[in-house]
């Protein structure tokens, strides 16, 4: 496995926003509390991915090219498909299309405003770019492969992106550029995302993690919780978590309560709730239910160790679903007895199967024709609405009467 930096860029969100979580963190590694960072079956496949894209732009290849390679990362092992090399495919392109030289997984170091700490940039180049008002001048680019589908990752206000601008930057001898784009390729959760400022504010905050660094030198640190700052920490998954985030999380909702003594506690009336407190508990709804999730494991793991919580016990639960241990032997009897009502009507596959089998590819000659009559045929019912940070770049919904606005 890749080593990690102290303060590695990836972990930015945590320790910039809470500084007392690098020196907690290294005392319970210490104690053996926390065991040393192990890889996993996802982040190995992302290893992979990145080795086949740093391998197509050196050596001026396509993904395809390694389609039925088999790769291997942190003890796993994987054959390339022609899935991940169409995946890959449009983020090499774009790169491509912006220049042919570009510096790939390059090791940078952040000296200038984190001493000692490194990290590794997927892609960077220089381009000249004429702006909006006229001017031509050099942008400094980054991209930065996202290859897991779980979370989408945005560019604007990426920390990891601008500290490895930065390292970049510094890396290629700090050139004197206008802007710096930055940019996520993240295939199977939100395609190309981009985000643009000016160097003077990526050098500004280089300033503020600089900053932050002295404070954590120097022990002035504070814990600070957040939805970003706590996601990867693995100090909320030690036995009783992290007491910090245990107080923001339970502060969001038992104000909520107004009786919170005896075995059925009094809500608040939700009317009483203010729009701004609503959506502060929906916005982190996800971390809530997370750790209430955790609260009641522990509960009934204590309960199974014979030191119930008070007023708790554990019991049996409601037997699973009904299955054959032989399913072989158990087809064979129904057949015997049933013939063919021992099976279900055929049904065609689904669409996502349809399109790995039908559509054409690159390394895959596929059914064209029907393939685009079949997309003549596919519907897809609207979305239920959703709720988002006004942030998010989709637009708002319009109230339906707002529709009607104009009506004379």
């Amino acid at each position: 496995m890749k080593s990690h930096a102290r303060l590695s860029p990836s972990g930015c969100d945590r320790w910039s926003t809470c500084t007392a979580s690098v020196a907690l963190i290294e005392d319970l590694k210490a104690d053996g509390i926390i065991p040393e960072r192990e890889s996993s079956i996802y982040a190995a496949e992302g290893t992979v991915a990145h080795e086949v894209r740093e391998l197509s732009l050196d050596l001026g290849l396509e993904p395809y090219h390694f389609i039925g390679a088999v790769m291997s990362a942190d003890g796993y092992t994987f054959i390339v498909t022609d899935e991940m090399a169409e995946h890959l495919q449009g983020g090499i392109d774009w790169v491509r299309e912006h220049t042919a030289y570009p510096s790939v997984e390059i090791s940078v170091k952040l000296e200038p405003w984190l001493p000692g700490q490194y990290g590794t940039c997927d892609t960077g180049w220089i381009e000249t770019v004429t702006y909006e008002d006229g001017e031509t001048a050099p942008c400094l680019v980054i991209s930065d492969l996202k290859y897991g589908s779980g979370e989408p990752v945005d560019a604007e206000g990426n920390k990891q992106l601008r500290l490895y601008a930065l390292g970049f930057w510094h890396y290629i001898g700090r050139p004197k550029v206008r802007s710096v784009l930055m940019n996520i390729d993240q295939p199977r959760a939100g395609g190309m995302k981009f985000w643009e400022i000016s160097l003077a504010d990526l050098l500004a905050f280089g300033e503020e993690m600089k900053a932050v660094y002295a404070k954590i030198v120097a022990g002035d640190v504070e814990f600070k919780p957040g939805t970003k700052a706590c996601r990867w920490c693995p100090v909320k998954d030690t036995p009783g978590g992290c007491a910090a985030r245990n107080a923001w999380l339970l502060s969001m909702f038992v104000d909520e309560f107004e009786d919170l003594e005896g075995d059925e506690p009094a809500l608040l009336d939700p009317i009483k709730i203010t729009p701004e407190r609503r959506w502060h508990i929906v916005k982190h709804a996800t971390d809530i239910r997370a750790f209430l999730a955790q609260l009641h494991e522990d509960s009934l793991r204590a309960a199974l160790d014979g030191k119930p919580d008070p007023g708790s016990k554990a019991i049996s639960g409601d037997l699973g679903n009904r299955y054959f241990t032989d399913a072989k032997k158990a087809e064979e009897l129904l057949v015997d007895a049933l013939g063919d009502d021992a099976y279900k009507p055929r049904e065609i596959i689904g669409i996502t199967d349809i399109e790995k089998k039908v559509k054409p590819g690159k390394k895959r000659q596929g059914f064209p024709e029907t393939w685009d009559a079949l997309l003549a045929l596919v519907d897809r019912p609207a979305g239920k609405p959703k709720l988002v940070p006004v942030t998010h770049p989709r637009p708002a919904l319009t109230p339906i009467a707002d529709e009607f606005d104009d009506l004379d």
